[in-house]
């Protein structure tokens, strides 16, 4: 018999255990908002905008308005019918936030190798695969709601064959991420082992390697983790922790073109170039 079949005080537990997730995800968000602001209007707001001002800001505030929802909705009791149409939502939500960071990495890796048509075709490539990936887990999921416990917000179970069909999609995510470090490691091993004989230093170079340096390893962290729920969690905490790594890509990400911003304009499309003009 499968597990979703009886509804108990432990589907209860992993509900409430959910509801925090979704709160402890949403906040760190939200507290990164706060504490960046003035960040965000020193380096953005206040200085001339160009195209990597624009993608920071859709990568910030579509999840910002985003959450807002899956934060209301999750706390509140509707037809099963409508909470599944929810779950689907933030499901494309998680994936189109994702799809976003994404692309906001495929951009520094393509500027970090000086624009180069060869390097964004194989990021392109790969992350069309990713994008196949996530939108084939979306489909033929089966789920079980809440049922008729009162009062427990809108949730829904998941089959294990579901959830090791959604895993696939975050597994996906987790390569790709390791392919994006990959190539941050090697233009800068590269970079210094040139630059090493004229004894050039570069800030810039160092700032992208360290951020891309603690971007991954949060996030092999944080995907690993939530992978892990898929495949040993129960019916309503498998993928409980989507939010809270979804929550820390995009607060983390944020991070790393506030950084860059801080120091050249164009933020996202800084090159090695760029920071000799600003030396």
């Amino acid at each position: 018999m499968d597990d979703l079949d009886n509804i108990s005080i432990e589907t209860l537990r992993e509900i409430l255990a959910q509801n925090f997730l979704h709160v402890f995800a949403i906040s760190i968000l939200y507290y990164d908002h706060l504490i960046t602001t003035g960040n965000e209007i020193n380096f953005l707001w206040k200085r001339p905008k160009g195209p990597s001002t624009f993608w920071f800001f859709l990568n910030r505030y579509f999840s910002f308005f985003g959450n807002l929802v899956v934060i209301i909705v999750s706390f509140m009791t509707i037809p099963e019918a409508s909470c599944k149409a929810y779950n689907l939502f933030r499901q494309l939500l998680l994936v189109l936030n994702q799809v976003l960071v994404c692309i906001l990495l495929t951009l520094r890796i393509y500027a970090l190798y000086g624009r180069s048509l060869r390097i964004l075709v194989c990021m392109v490539g790969s992350g069309a695969v990713l994008l196949i990936v996530a939108c084939w887990s979306l489909f033929g999921q089966k789920h079980l709601a809440s049922g008729p416990l009162p009062e427990t917000g809108c949730h829904v179970g998941l089959t294990r064959e579901t959830a090791i069909h959604i895993a696939s999609a975050w597994e996906a995510l987790m390569m790709y991420d390791t392919m994006i470090f990959s190539f941050t490691l090697y233009r800068t091993w590269t970079t210094r082992r040139d630059r090493g004989v004229t004894r050039i230093q570069d800030p810039l170079l160092s700032l992208v390697l360290r951020d891309g340096a603690l971007y991954y390893a949060a996030m092999a962290l944080a995907n690993l983790s939530n992978i892990l729920t898929f495949y040993l969690c129960g019916p309503f905490l498998r993928g409980a922790l989507s939010t809270v790594a979804s929550s820390i890509s995009v607060t983390m990400m944020s991070r790393i073109m506030l950084n860059l911003h801080q120091n050249a304009d164009v933020g996202i499309y800084s090159t090695a170039q760029t920071t000799s003009t600003m030396q």
